[in-house]
């Protein structure tokens, strides 16, 4: 089966929403209920230092999920117990919409059943998504143990912090998670991408977004477009495996060429890897 991902070149953040209701419109939405809305707020930041989910993805989002019919919830937990919180309070992410900091919730344990991940403790808030559809919006970032931060490794959002049981193994734990948690749309911001490291990050000026109803598919079209090659990424490999995606038969409206980038992990973020930490 041919996987279908939109790219468009999006050179600023006004452009941003366009992008995000073409997104909604291409691949749809059939839940009338509420939906998660899960962005990548690693920590509290500049929106424009290529490390958060710029507010405006996230308010696109809430507008659009609202003209579909749907009640949408942002959740997120970031790095730090308050991180979610600033984010929430310090941006505009739609009027009046609700949002919950996954960090301070209570944690229930859940069973993934998969190869190396049995089993995992997430926030209350999270079983609103846990197999069922919800809009990821994760951002163009490299990371120092998984090669890129994209849409599957958003979903370790969901988890009780610290999740450093997670860095063993972690490609196959990646895939094993996306087993319960697979969004049915994912947007992913890479007007202002993330380079050398998931936290400390150098801006790129990259003026693109990608978006899909396949999470593999899309993460391996922003990997390519990042400069690397979405096969030498081992979760993204492993999940086009699991999930019966074949990478080379990806259809995209662009050629993936005129955007490419090359995004790389700085040494300090290198060494870190190497040793697992």
């Amino acid at each position: 089966m041919t996987e279908k991902v939109l790219v468009k070149k999006v050179e600023d953040y006004t452009q941003a929403g366009k992008f995000v209701r073409e997104a909604f419109e291409t691949f749809g939405f059939e839940e009338e209920d509420e939906v998660i809305i899960k962005p990548n707020f690693l920590k509290y930041n500049d929106p424009l230092m290529g490390c958060i989910t710029h507010p405006s993805v996230v308010s696109s989002a809430v507008e659009a999920a609202r003209d579909s019919g749907l009640k949408p919830l942002i959740a997120e937990g970031g790095f730090g117990k308050d991180s979610a919180d600033k984010c929430f309070s310090s941006f505009n992410l739609g009027d009046g919409v609700d949002s919950v900091n996954l960090n301070r919730e209570e944690f229930v344990k859940i069973d993934v059943g998969g190869k190396a991940l049995k089993e995992v403790k997430v926030a209350k808030s999270a079983l609103k998504a846990l197999n069922k559809p919800f809009v990821s919006l994760p951002k163009f970032k490299v990371h120092h143990l998984t090669g890129v931060t994209l849409g599957i490794k958003n979903n370790m959002g969901f988890l009780k912090k610290p999740a450093v049981y997670m860095h063993l193994n972690i490609h196959q734990k990646l895939v094993d998670l996306l087993g319960v948690f697979n969004p049915s749309l994912v947007i992913i911001d890479g007007v202002v991408g993330g380079d050398l490291s998931e936290s400390r990050t150098k801006p790129i000026p990259h003026g693109v977004m990608v978006a899909s109803n396949n999470v593999v598919a899309a993460d391996a079209v922003a990997a390519e477009l990042m400069g690397f090659m979405p096969e030498k990424i081992e979760h993204i490999r492993l999940a086009a495996e699991v999930f019966g995606v074949d990478l080379s038969k990806i259809e995209t409206n662009v050629d993936l060429k005129r955007l490419k980038r090359n995004y790389s992990l700085s040494l300090f973020s290198r060494v870190l890897g190497k040793i697992g930490i």
